[in-house]
């Protein structure tokens, strides 16, 4: 059990920061997507900047699930017992995937929220689908090749480069869409998970009120 709990403090650190890239665009989306009068778009620029490293973090928060790879290396270590892999690395592990998925999908109700409140997006699913294809392109990005949400401003020859260079290489395809169903099937599920607890809080305060 020692090794395991050696092992956990060492992915303390890589978890923490890739939890930390995880919450900005959950924190920003309840910052910028907040019910403000009028009901239209907002015309403060710092508005749209903010809205600009919402999109390029966002994808940060889904790309925790890829972060299992981890796992199976820790899970696959012959000096961590069994013992260790039960009781130490799966909890450690989901809990971190658990908390890095639910940001993001807190982010996407937010911005759903938002956007059918200024009534300028009908179609909801068609909204998500296209959300999590995008991430799932960010995600393919981040993880084979490497590229940092901030590289857009740092390094924006090289994310051009990279964007035409996976158009000809048939694994950004099929990592694409391997993440998108991923995403969005988990998606889903945590969206009904949030929208029943919410629905069961509320008929618990009505209740109560009455």
């Amino acid at each position: 059990m020692t090794e395991a709990f050696e092992q956990f403090f060492d992915n303390l650190q890589w978890m923490s920061w890739n939890l930390f890239l995880a919450i900005i665009p959950c924190v920003l989306s309840f910052i910028l997507f907040a019910k403000r009068s009028p009901k239209r778009l907002s015309k403060n620029p710092i508005w749209w900047f903010g809205l600009v490293i919402f999109i390029l973090f966002l994808p940060n928060a889904p790309y925790i699930i890829t972060d299992i790879i981890h796992f199976v290396n820790d899970s696959r270590s012959p000096e961590i017992s069994a013992n260790g892999v039960i009781f130490v690395m799966i909890p450690q592990y989901l809990v971190f995937l658990l908390l890095g998925f639910q940001c993001y999908v807190l982010s996407m109700l937010k911005l759903i929220q938002y956007l059918s409140w200024i009534k300028i997006v009908k179609n909801i699913t068609l909204l998500e689908i296209s959300m999590n294809f995008l991430c799932a392109i960010g995600v393919y990005w981040g993880r084979v090749n490497r590229l940092n949400s901030w590289h857009v401003f740092t390094q924006p020859r090289r994310v051009i480069h990279d964007a035409i260079n996976n158009l000809e290489n048939p694994n950004f395809f099929f990592g694409t869409i391997l993440f998108f169903i991923v995403f969005t099937s988990l998606y889903y599920i945590f969206k009904w998970i949030n929208l029943a607890i919410v629905l069961y809080w509320q008929n618990r305060s009505n209740h109560i009120s009455i």
